[in-house]
């Protein structure tokens, strides 16, 4: 689930969001759609902004910006998938 489904979910609109953050509503749906990396303070205002903790944050964030980045173990360990 993205972040823009968590925030659906929540029936907060893009202008609504990006109000409370401080952003524009382009910058939110940029950040939504992984084109663009949230600052951390910004990652954790917006988690709080959705009642989720910061790894909840970073797994629905990473669920559309890059797959690939929940892959990794807890100790931080990822494997690069093979071609």
């Amino acid at each position: 689930m993205s972040l823009e489904d968590v925030r659906k979910n929540q029936n907060i609109s893009a202008d609504q969001m990006a109000a409370r953050l401080g952003l524009s509503p382009a910058e939110l749906l940029a950040i939504e759609s992984g084109k663009q990396t949230p600052r951390l303070c910004l990652a954790q205002k917006w988690a709080n902004a959705l009642g989720l903790s910061f790894e909840e944050f970073a797994h629905h964030y990473y669920a559309k910006a890059d797959p690939a980045q929940l892959t990794c173990t807890i100790t931080g360990a990822c494997q690069a998938k093979e071609k």
